[in-house]
């Protein structure tokens, strides 16, 4: 699952989310969008304005990839769970947010270079983007899966050889 969340602030963010729903059918993944005070209703995945504090944490925990404004919050959560995170900032000249402190957390994140974090500026970076992350992802899991057989095979010769 892609888990796609603009945050509490009262200024919607349609341009993430348009996009998001224009690129969900070409996605590997179920979209699921939490839009916040944004007035656009998505087609293409499923949606929500607002959940508790706890099952936003367990959206986080349960996806595979989570696109985000640069909220602290989601950045901290993400960062603890291990969930891979790309930054879409909201921007003032959009009328998205009041100032651009998000473009600044964004730009420090990105210099940082910080594993599982990924900065997108321009919607039309975001499926190449989103498309990367889920494919490393995906090698990842394989690689995972790979090393817990092998060790499972080694496990299994080993007591074959003892009995």
């Amino acid at each position: 699952m892609i888990f796609v969340t603009v945050g509490n602030h009262f200024q919607g963010f349609e341009r993430l989310l348009e996009k998001v729903d224009e690129i969900a059918p070409r996605l590997p993944h179920e979209i699921v969008v939490q839009k916040g005070y944004s007035k656009y209703i998505p087609k293409n995945t499923k949606y929500f304005d607002f959940v508790p504090a706890n099952t936003a944490v367990e959206y986080i925990r349960k996806s595979d990839l989570v696109v985000s404004h640069a909220g602290m919050g989601t950045i901290i959560l993400c960062k603890e769970s291990g969930t891979p995170l790309i930054i879409f900032p909201r921007r003032e000249k959009y009328k998205e947010h009041v100032n651009d402190h998000q473009m600044e957390i964004a730009r420090v994140l990105e210099e940082r270079g910080d594993k599982n974090i990924y900065i997108v500026y321009e919607e039309n970076q975001l499926e190449e983007k989103i498309m990367e992350v889920v494919g490393k992802r995906a090698i990842a899991q394989v690689e995972n899966k790979g090393r817990e057989n092998l060790v499972r095979t080694i496990a299994e010769f080993i007591e074959a050889c003892q009995a």
